[in-house]
């Protein structure tokens, strides 16, 4: 595809909001522990306008190899996840709208998916098995990975759920494109937030994270996607902080929040020094796309 413009690396919020109306933002989360450190306040900002759609795509479970064992460990992260996304739609509400998101469940090119909302916020979870840090997978998954499956080095993977299976990458590329479409709104601008793939500006991220960006890539054209953003990730802790006042505050609450869902549910806690040290970082450069 060929761009218009590339914005700067790091980018401050002011300097790359986007100059279109109406936005559907798509966050697009390998885990569901990451867009918090990534890609906030970006996205509590896409929430903060009211008339936003931000749709939080969680690709992988993040199970680790536990699958739907440890104590349900992928239900806790999810947890977490939507802890933070309540936290940010209220504080942007004179009051609260209560804990219950209301679910259903859709139907995109014959896979049912679990969908949620709340106030001006979606969230998804596909529950593909964790990839492991450099894609080789897990036993527990019959070592597939969502790298595998791009690199057509697997023909199937069965979600940690077993709600449904994707039969080859045409065939998840094809539901996320019709999920995707499904959450537009007729003159919208549609943005995807997702990992940057470059490896000179995000070296050495998970496996997750760059091949669930590298689909989302693939189908952008098809989706009808404006722009998308590319946040560095792992290599952000590196980096010297960029988030403060306000922003800071809402970053930090947002993984307090996160966190909370984990020991609530009885796993580790994430609020600890590792975790802790991408708060208050959030790096990312954005393309526009040439209709």
């Amino acid at each position: 595809m060929r761009l218009l413009f590339i914005l700067s690396l790091s980018c401050n919020i002011l300097l790359c909001t986007t100059a279109f109306g109406q936005v559907t933002d798509i966050y697009v989360s390998a885990h569901p522990d990451d867009w918090q450190l990534f890609m906030n306040p970006n996205a509590y900002h896409s929430l903060k306008t009211g008339k936003n759609k931000v749709v939080f795509l969680h690709t992988t479970a993040g199970d680790a190899g536990a699958g739907d064992g440890k104590n349900g460990y992928y239900l806790a992260r999810e947890e977490g996840s939507k802890r933070a996304i309540r936290l940010m739609v209220n504080s942007l509400r004179d009051k609260g709208i209560g804990q219950e998101m209301a679910a259903t469940t859709q139907n995109f090119h014959g896979h049912p998916i679990d969908r949620m909302e709340y106030g001006n916020a979606v969230v998804y979870f596909l529950r593909l098995p964790d990839g492991n840090y450099y894609g080789p997978g897990y036993p527990v998954h019959e070592n597939k990975s969502l790298q595998k499956l791009l690199k057509d080095e697997v023909k199937d993977i069965r979600t940690v759920d077993a709600s449904t299976v994707y039969n080859d990458q045409h065939d998840l590329a094809e539901t996320i494109t019709d999920l995707i479409r499904s959450e537009r709104t007729a003159g919208d601008t549609l943005r995807l937030n997702i990992a940057d793939t470059d490896t000179l500006i995000n070296p050495a991220d998970h496996s997750d994270h760059r091949y669930s960006s590298y689909l989302m890539q693939g189908l952008a054209r098809d989706a009808g996607t404006h722009s998308m953003r590319f946040y560095t990730e792992y290599h952000s802790n590196t980096m010297p902080m960029n988030v403060f006042p306000e922003d800071y505050l809402i970053s930090a609450g947002v993984w307090g929040a996160t966190a909370s869902g984990l020991s609530d549910y009885q796993h580790s806690s994430t609020w600890d020094s590792v975790h802790n040290s991408w708060i208050g970082r959030q790096y990312y450069r954005e393309e526009v796309l040439d209709e």
